[in-house]
Order: C-alpha cells, then sequence, then structure tokens
C-alpha cells in the first residue's frame, strides 16, 4: 500500500483507533489500579500492612519502565495492534497471578502487568500518528489519555464493590476475563492496522536504543525528568488517596473509593480541557507549568486535612488536585513529538515514559518509607509539593533550551 493511501486510510478510521487505544489503556490500567483500590482489604488478607501497596505500585511500574524502552524494536517488529494484545495479555497473566492470597504472587503479578502497562502508550502513540491532524494532536492524544484516569475510576467504583460483595480476589479476577475478551475483539483489526509490520526485523544490542535517543536531546532530557516528577505526584496520589482517606480521615473503603473515583473523573476532563488549551495556545509547556502549579497548591492544603473538615470539601479539593495532577500526560507526549527524530516517534514516546515509570517506582516508595517515620499520610503530601516543584523547574530548562537553539 503506497504512503498516501495509507494515511488516506487511518484518516478515515481515527476515532476507531481513539476507540481501541482508549479501550486498551482502560483496562491496562483498571488491571494496575484494582489492588490499590482495596489495599486495606487485600493487606488484611495476606496479614502485611497497608502502605506496602507502594511497593507493590513500584513493582509494577518497574515492568512498565523495562518494556517500554524497548517500544521501536516491538512496533517495528510487531505492529502496533499486536503489541497492544500482547500488553493486554501481561496484564491478565500478572491479574491471575494476584488472585493467589501470597505477597510474592502479588509481587510477580504487579510486575507481569507491568510489562504490558509499559507497552500500551508507544502502540497508541505510533496508530494516531499516522492518521491525526497536526494542529489538534495535544486534543487527540489528551484524549487518547483519558484511557488512564478512566480505568483509574473504575478500579476506585468497582474494586470494592467487587471486593465487599464476593471477596477482594476477585478483581485481579475480572480485570484478567476483561483483558482476554479485548484480545479476541481486536484480532480482525490486524491485518490493516499491522501492515507496515516488519518480519524480517531481529532482536540486536539497540533493542533499548529509545532511552538513548531520549537522552541525547536536551529538551527531551529534561522534559522527561520533568516527567519522573510529575508521574510522582501522579501515581502517589492514586495509590495512596484509599488508605489515607480511611486510616487519617475516618472514611469507609466506599466513601474513600469513591473520591479515588472522582480524581479519575476530574482527569478525563483535565486531560481534554489542558489539551484543548494547548492547541489554542500552541504552548504546551506553558500548559505543563500551569497544571504543575495547581498541584503544589492543593499539596499544601491535604497536609491541613482533618475528621473536622466537611467532606464535600474534601471531595472537591481532590477533584481540583486530580483535574491537574492527571491531566498533563497528552500535552507531556505531544511536547515529546515536537523533539523526535523523523520517524522515530513511537520510540520517542517509550523512551520518554521510561523515566516517568521511574517516578511511579520512586514516589510511592518514598511515600512508604517517610510514611514510617511520619505516621501521617496527609503530612506525607509535602512530597507531593515537592515533586511538583522540582517538575517545574525542569520545565523551565526545557524552555530556556528551546531559546537558546532559536536564537
Amino acid at each position: 500500500m503506497k504512503s498516501d493511501e495509507l494515511t488516506k486510510s487511518y484518516s478515515t478510521s481515527l476515532w476507531l483507533i481513539l476507540l481501541v487505544t482508549i479501550s486498551v489503556q482502560v483496562l491496562a490500567t483498571f488491571t494496575a489500579l484494582s489492588l490499590a483500590a482495596i489495599a486495606p482489604e487485600v493487606a488484611t488478607g495476606i496479614e502485611v500492612s497497608p502502605e506496602l501497596v507502594g511497593y507493590q505500585i513500584s513493582l509494577l511500574y518497574l515492568g512498565a519502565a523495562i518494556m517500554s524502552t524497548a517500544a521501536g524494536y516491538q512496533l517495528r517488529r510487531w505492529g502496533p495492534i499486536r503489541v497492544s494484545q500482547a500488553s493486554l495479555i501481561f496484564c491478565a497473566v500478572g491479574a491471575a497471578l494476584a488472585i493467589v492470597p501470597s505477597l510474592l504472587f502479588i509481587a510477580i503479578g504487579s510486575l507481569i502487568i507491568g510489562l504490558g502497562y509499559g507497552m500500551t502508550n508507544p502502540a497508541a502513540s505510533e496508530m494516531l500518528l499516522r492518521s491525526m491532524p497536526a494542529d489538534r494532536r495535544n486534543l487527540i492524544f489528551s484524549i487518547k489519555q483519558t484511557g488512564v484516569p478512566i480505568g483509574g475510576a473504575l478500579a476506585g467504583l468497582l474494586s470494592p464493590l467487587i471486593s465487599k460483595s464476593f471477596g477482594w480476589q476477585w478483581s485481579p479476577a475480572v480485570a484478567a476475563l476483561l483483558c482476554i475478551l479485548l484480545v479476541i475483539f481486536m484480532q480482525p483489526m490486524r491485518s490493516a492496522w499491522d501492515s507496515e509490520r516488519r518480519n524480517g526485523v531481529v532482536l540486536e544490542r539497540r533493542v533499548f536504543d529509545a532511552i538513548t535517543i531520549v537522552w541525547s536531546s536536551v529538551q527531551l532530557r529534561w522534559l522527561s525528568i520533568c516527567g519522573f516528577f510529575y508521574a510522582a505526584v501522579q501515581l502517589t496520589l492514586a495509590a495512596f488517596i484509599v488508605t489515607l482517606l480511611v486510616s487519617d480521615v475516618s472514611f469507609d473503603l466506599i466513601e474513600a473509593g469513591l473520591v479515588l473515583a472522582l480524581i479519575q473523573v476530574s482527569g478525563v476532563l483535565g486531560r481534554v480541557f489542558w489539551g484543548w488549551v494547548a492547541d489554542q495556545l500552541g504552548h504546551g509547556l506553558t500548559v505543563l507549568m500551569l497544571t504543575g502549579g495547581i498541584c503544589l497548591i492543593c499539596a499544601f492544603f491535604v497536609m491541613s486535612i482533618t475528621e473536622l473538615w466537611d467532606k464535600i470539601i474534601i471531595y472537591i479539593l481532590f477533584v481540583v488536585l486530580g483535574f491537574n495532577a492527571l491531566g498533563w500526560t497528552g500535552v507531556f507526549q505531544v511536547e515529546a513529538t515536537r523533539y523526535a527524530p523523523v520517524g522515530q516517534a513511537g520510540a520517542v514516546i517509550g523512551g520518554i515514559t521510561a523515566p516517568s515509570y521511574m517516578g511511579v517506582i520512586v514516589g510511592p516508595s518514598i511515600f512508604s518509607l517517610v510514611y514510617i517515620l511520619s505516621g501521617s499520610y496527609t503530612n506525607n503530601f509535602i512530597l507531593i509539593a515537592l515533586f511538583a516543584t522540582l517538575g517545574m523547574f525542569c520545565l523551565v530548562f526545557v524552555g530556556l533550551s528551546n531559546k537558546k537553539n532559536s536564537s
């Protein structure tokens, strides 16, 4: 198929591509957060402390960081549909292992889920970049990224209900089943959407060259470090909000799960809103600075929460925080593609997200460690403020590099 014919074919199916990519990210995220949403019950079931959920999340994103750096090879060899299917199979296998009430099995399962999760973004980005108009990239990428908070919202709403009704093991079991069903649904699409795959591509030493491409560019390097800190904000919030509200503010599990769901829903709206704003302004860095600044302010308010606060105020605070802590990723990815070498945008997305996944590993782990010392989840939000501030400093350096190159 000629290049212009292929582009036309992709253009006519843009919304179908969006539906598929969003669905993959919804299920991958639902699977990744299904245990975090019921952390107190899982901890009781396997007789461990609930703050260990931070290490479970860290294992998950360690797998994601490793796998995302091989994005270039995966996409060249198998194509974005097969890579997406493989990601869901990894998630299903990991979730099945997490059903076993054993810390070891949950740890191994979390790592495997992470391997699958790390394959989702590069594959989705590769499909979308072939079809979408340049002047709508921030909005379309941000719509694609709504799959993450939608999946988180489903985890916050459904996992506690499933756990209360049938037992906590049923939450990962449902996630595994849904992943397999989507794999089957996607199979008829492969022949058309993986038409550019190259079966002759072999595994080579440069399989992990995505991170090398990112690190060789000054702008991408600072942007990737910003992603490290912003991702630490996002996932620390998602991983600990339920436990914070249950332990420090005396919410019950259903109420706390509702707050997690509200955070994720507000993140959906935030991603679409900030993507639209970035397209209108034509300046993604400004949008990323705004989201970081609002997270910084909200984190200080969270540190003041007590049981005396009206629950409506708590809901509003976390909706605002979620709107911004989850609202940056689509704009972030489009900003990364601005500095990508020709034909390497998919690999750059994989390389730029690897440090973000490392931020997810470090953020919750530090939060868990500091909690052991402080004994307060709310006071620990000083770490969220610190992460947001450091991310904003990195964006300043990206802007300075742009000015230097243009002068």
